[in-house]
């Protein structure tokens, strides 16, 4: 199947977009892990406009859940 340069762009910036938001959280995974969830969500708000990566408040919200509690080990 070929692809239109237009479907290619979108998926490039969608590869992108999943990078940076993979670069969030590893900064905040590796610097804050086991800290309070309030501490790590804000830490994550934070890393995501560092990176320019769309994090919405869910996102946040369950990433500070896993992170504080070291579940992504």
């Amino acid at each position: 199947m070929k692809r239109s340069a237009q479907d290619a762009t979108r998926l490039l910036h969608l590869v992108e977009e999943a990078a940076r938001i993979r670069m969030v959280w590893e900064e905040v995974a590796t610097t804050h892990c086991c800290q309070s969830a309030e501490e790590v969500k804000t830490a994550y708000t934070e890393a995501a406009v560092r990176w320019d990566a769309q994090v919405d408040e869910q996102t946040a919200t369950r990433s500070s859940i896993y992170i504080s509690g070291c579940y992504w080990e």
